[in-house]
């Protein structure tokens, strides 16, 4: 008998993919023309369309894959056809984990169409399968690493490379690596300081905030009402280098390369870079307050 297959097309492009290769070959756009004159190439019938735009491979936790694999629990889809390995992710315990257990016990066909891998026959090249997707892996290891170089010199140098300034401070809108005061809320972090000088726990500058009704960093960052200051929220504006107008970045970093998670590094590893933008207070005053705060 001829099996019906129901196939469903995945397509993954990553910010990282559009920064490396700066080239259309990895587009949504030719990931889908390509799949779809395979399947008309092999008359094959289009079930359903899975894309994952701007989702790292590194990671498997993914909406349009999540889609998928849902999909195929249900046994909507029992065929899934990439461009190449690659697309389908980079982390090749995982990839592996999917070729070899998972597609297989659910009796899906599995097709790459640049490495002529098809689990659908006993082919070669279904047994280079997981050397090719130990290699995607290395290669995003190392493009990782690149990019954390790239941005560590950025940094080393003194310029701003985060999304959003600390709350007191903008980004230039003339030169996006430099920050500028910003006048409206500049005082609120002044009088958090001068608060904690004069002794003020946490708890009562947090108090004395929102009894003057003042916008949280958060609220004023997205331009919402409706959160109350906090201990914690205190807390990070008194430990925060940046202002005494010292660049001070590298404060956190990921656990590795295929991880979200990100830890707190030593004041050691931080990148401070002197004198890079106006202080808001000063560095005698933030040493004097840091100590009061460890020592007490």
């Amino acid at each position: 008998m001829i099996k019906i297959y129901k196939v469903g097309i995945y397509i993954r492009l990553s910010k990282e993919d559009l920064k490396k290769s700066q080239k259309e070959s990895e587009s949504i756009i030719n990931q889908r023309n390509l799949i779809q004159q395979y399947l008309l190439e092999n008359n094959l019938t289009l079930e359903k369309e899975y894309v994952d735009d701007g989702f790292s491979g590194t990671t498997f936790d993914r909406p349009a894959f999540n889609q998928l694999i849902e999909d195929i629990e249900s046994k909507k889809i029992n065929m899934v056809i990439t461009k190449d390995l690659s697309r389908l992710g980079r982390d090749y315990i995982k990839s592996g984990y999917y070729l070899e257990e998972y597609f297989p016990m659910k009796k899906v066909r599995y097709i790459s169409i640049l490495e002529n891998i098809d689990t659908g026959f006993n082919n070669t090249n279904n047994d280079i399968a997981p050397f090719k997707a130990l290699f995607n892996d290395m290669q995003s290891k190392d493009t990782s690493k690149k990019i954390r170089s790239i941005l560590n010199n950025l940094k080393r140098q003194g310029l701003f490379i985060g999304n959003s300034a600390s709350y007191g401070y903008l980004k230039d809108p003339n030169n996006k690596h430099k920050i500028i005061i910003d006048k409206k809320v500049a005082p609120i972090v002044r009088k958090i300081f001068d608060l904690a000088l004069e002794n003020y726990s946490y708890k009562e500058i947090a108090a004395y905030l929102n009894n003057k009704n003042i916008k949280t960093p958060r609220d004023y960052k997205l331009n919402i009402t409706g959160h109350k200051w906090s201990i914690n929220s205190v807390y990070q504006i008194l430990h925060n280098y940046m202002y005494t107008g010292n660049m001070t970045q590298g404060i956190q970093a990921k656990l590795n390369y295929k991880s979200k998670k990100r830890i707190f590094l030593d004041k050691s590893h931080w990148i401070i870079v002197p004198n890079t933008h106006q202080a808001i207070i000063s560095e005698e005053e933030y040493n004097t307050l840091n100590h009061f705060i460890h020592t007490t």
